[in-house]
């Protein structure tokens, strides 16, 4: 096992090691991953209204180049208006702080000298180092050519990086199929089902959603812009973009954007009306895309958690800066998809996919089992809820006693960490019931618990699941069982029904079907006996029918539904 981890851990670290050494190779391949996945829908629907595969490539680039030139020549310009402007914004911010201390904000008055000294004593301390160490720099010559690297060589590289890209796009855009063949060619054609319906789905949903996401987040922006140009804050085009951008980040994303509109909005005017507003805007647009548009467009589940995608957000920056930050949503869904289809690789779509981390049955069993009595209560409220009390039973409470009686074989808890168990899930479904409307009428039916605390429990549940239809259950507990069963023998009862725990319940329910069969030969007799993995069989269930049983069932609907019909067909006889 040690070895095991060991070996994970150095898989892992080698991975995160080609990553990053490997970004000048991987970068442009993902962004132009990226950028086809997100062109390849509109291409396809050129394709399908008669364009040939060359045109509709070529239309898609060419319309998602001008977008973006346009946008960029306009953003550039503002970009360079704010630099021109910003000693003024600088001034007028010093303003409004010396009005601020002014008007008796102590605690900030404290900070910002606090933080003026600072800041005057590392300069300090910067000056006199830069003097001490001061070095004369002489400017050499160098020929032609190295000159004219320094001048364009920072310029020219992000060109060929974002020609590359073009190229890759355009290729993977052009070629798509012999792509996908390729693939499939190289995992293997033994797996061509499973990686088919792999890519498939990762390809499906990776569009959708990035599509979507690039439609619903270019909405935000321009939508933010608008309000902030009505509001009257300067250069409300470049908020916008930056606030659509900013919207990839899951959760933190607006509230970036949020920052720099409403300081300068802070600054540029007098009071704090157009700050407050510029707040309000974004938690308004903000707020209606994230609950009512993106449920309707995207649907209520995108197969990744918000946690995952913001963590991944974070490892992706991380990784390859700014650019993994763009690409963090689209390898974490593809993530999440090959971990679905992949055995190997599951462990991806339990950490990043948004499905719950336990089933509800195995959920409430943890919580009881940890004594988080509020957190079982809740789990067990919300069930009741969504359905009803048998349906609360049969799956939550009955496989809770399952999972304990399977964790008592295996030796994982002793007798007194069960009865304690036990004990608790008693205490909640007393405190479920307690409000609970009790039965109007009396009808001659008898419950009788087969041995443990835990068939009485069930009993308990019973009596609860009849009372409401309407229908009073007497029943039997362990405790001074003979006395009463004795009792009620005598009342000469015609339904019957016995609540048995396998394995150990099975036995007595037995006992107890041979003793009612030959007082009662006429009674009708239920066995309730919930089926447990490698603890209930065919000839258990024989077993319980050849000493007087009826009917043997392992769900509270069935026994409920059981135990009324028979109550109907008794009153109607």
């Amino acid at each position: 096992m040690r070895a095991l981890s060991f070996g994970r851990l150095g898989q892992l670290a080698l991975v995160v090691a080609v990553l990053y050494w490997g970004r000048p190779v991987l970068v442009p391949v993902a962004l132009a991953l990226y950028f086809a996945f997100v062109l390849t829908p509109p291409s396809n629907r050129l394709e399908q209204l008669g364009l040939p595969r060359g045109l509709s490539v070529a239309a898609v680039l060419t319309f998602g180049l001008g977008v973006l030139g346009v946008l960029g020549a306009v953003l550039v310009a503002q970009v360079a208006d704010l630099a021109s402007k910003i000693h003024g914004y600088s001034a007028q911010m010093s303003s409004k702080i010396a009005g601020l201390r002014g008007g008796g904000f102590k605690l900030f008055t404290e900070s910002s000298r606090a933080l003026s000294e600072l800041a005057r004593s590392v300069e300090q301390q910067l000056g006199t180092a830069d003097h001490l160490n001061a070095v004369r720099v002489v400017p050499g010559g160098g020929s032609p050519m190295q000159r004219l690297e320094e001048v364009f060589g920072p310029v020219l590289e992000p060109l060929a990086g974002l020609a590359l890209v073009l190229v890759l796009t355009v290729f993977m855009l052009a070629h798509r199929e012999d792509l996908r063949g390729r693939l499939i060619l190289l995992l293997g054609t033994q797996n061509v089902t499973v990686t088919t319906r792999t890519m498939t789905e990762a390809f499906s949903r990776v569009s959708h959603l990035l599509l979507t996401q690039a439609y619903i987040n270019a909405a935000f922006g321009a939508v933010v812009a608008v309000g902030l140009y009505l509001i009257g804050v300067p250069y409300a085009l470049l908020w916008g973009a930056i606030a659509g951008i900013l919207r990839f980040v899951p959760l933190l994303g607006p509230l970036l954007a949020t920052l720099m509109p409403t300081l300068l909005a802070f600054v540029s005017f007098p009071g704090w009306q157009q700050a407050l507003l510029t707040v309000g805007l974004f938690l308004l647009v903000d707020l209606t895309l994230a609950n009512f548009i993106e449920p309707l467009v995207l649907g209520k589940r995108t197969g990744v958690s918000a946690l995952a995608l913001l963590i991944s957000a974070v490892f992706w920056t991380w990784l390859w800066g700014g650019l993994g930050l763009v690409l963090a949503t689209p390898i974490t869904v593809c993530a999440a998809v090959v971990g679905r289809h992949v055995q190997e690789l599951r462990f991806l779509a339990v950490a990043l996919g948004d499905e719950p981390g336990l089933n509800p049955d195995l959920n409430f069993y943890q919580r009881t089992l940890a004594r988080a009595s509020k957190d079982a209560y809740r789990l067990l409220r919300r069930k009741v809820a969504e359905s009803s009390l048998v349906a609360a039973v049969d799956q939550l409470l009955i496989p809770a006693l399952r999972l304990m009686v399977a964790d008592q074989l295996l030796h994982a808890i002793n007798q007194e960490a069960a009865d304690r168990l036990v004990s608790d899930l008693d205490s909640l479904v007393t405190r479920l019931q307690s409000g609970a409307v009790q039965a109007s009428k009396s009808r001659n039916i008898v419950g009788v618990a087969a041995e443990s605390q835990a068939d009485a429990l069930m009993l308990k549940l019973l009596g609860g699941a009849l009372a409401e239809r309407g229908i009073a259950l007497h029943t039997v507990p362990p405790a001074n069982r003979e006395e009463a069963l004795a009792g009620t023998l005598a009342q000469a009862p015609t339904l019957i029904c016995i609540t048995a725990l396998p394995p150990a319940g099975n036995t007595n329910a037995r006992y107890l079907c041979r003793r009612l069969r030959a007082k009662l030969p006429s009674a009708y007799i239920v066995v309730l006996a919930p089926e447990t993995e490698h603890l209930r069989t065919r000839e258990a269930e024989a077993r319980l029918r050849e000493a007087g049983a009826n009917q043997v069932v392992s769900t509270m609907n069935d026994a409920t539904r059981l135990l009324l019909q028979e109550s109907e067909r008794a009153a109607a006889a």
